[in-house]
């Protein structure tokens, strides 16, 4: 039994270790430079052996905006359960997304296929994405319930408005100082919210 138990931590460690190398490679290089090769390369592993862990690099990217994805639902509910007041749950959500696309760039382009980090598999259908979908039109809900299609609409409003600003502001960087985009990126959010009552 611990042998088994043994080589199955073995094979998690080195699964963890592919997606923290691919990780590594896009923060330094961006992600057009991070191969199934250079990876293998890089932890000092054949192809082959790389592929047995993930069929492809959609694959690989797949599970790393799966990742983040996972970071944003749990923060989310952190935040539901910290706050009772809807407007505050989707003003700090926001605030959550912002904080995550500036301190781990590299795993929200991959989420939304930015900056080169292309993953040929639909990011609308992982029960992850779906699940952070659902904690903000839940919450967006609770101000006044309304229809499914206005909640929908709504959602796509406040999503548009996050994900947008969050993407200008990263083409911008050279530009303008991420403190002041996110400035007024957090007025933007502020007054989303408060329209919502």
């Amino acid at each position: 039994m611990e042998v088994l138990e043994r080589k199955q931590r073995n094979r998690e460690q080195t699964r963890s270790g592919i997606v923290s190398t691919a990780k590594d490679i896009a923060r330094r290089e961006g992600w057009q430079a991070v191969s199934i090769r250079k990876i293998a390369d890089a932890i000092e592993y054949s192809a082959p052996i790389v592929y047995e862990y993930f069929d492809s690099k959609d694959v690989l990217l797949d599970e790393i905006r799966q990742e983040g994805f996972r970071h944003l639902r749990n923060e989310y509910e952190r935040i539901t359960k910290l706050y009772r007041d809807p407007e505050k749950r989707l003003y700090e959500i926001s605030m959550v997304q912002w904080e995550f696309a500036v301190k781990q760039p590299e795993i929200y382009q991959v989420m939304y296929n930015l900056n080169g980090a292309f993953c040929a598999l639909p990011v609308h259908e992982g029960q992850e994405t779906q699940a952070v979908s659902s904690l903000v039109q839940d919450i967006i809900f609770s101000f006044i319930p309304k229809s499914k299609e206005s909640i929908r609409r709504l959602y796509f409003e406040w999503w548009s408005i996050s994900h947008g600003m969050i993407t200008l502001a990263m083409m911008l960087k050279g530009q303008q100082s991420v403190e002041q985009s996110q400035q007024v990126y957090q007025e933007a959010m502020r007054r989303f919210a408060r329209s919502l009552k």
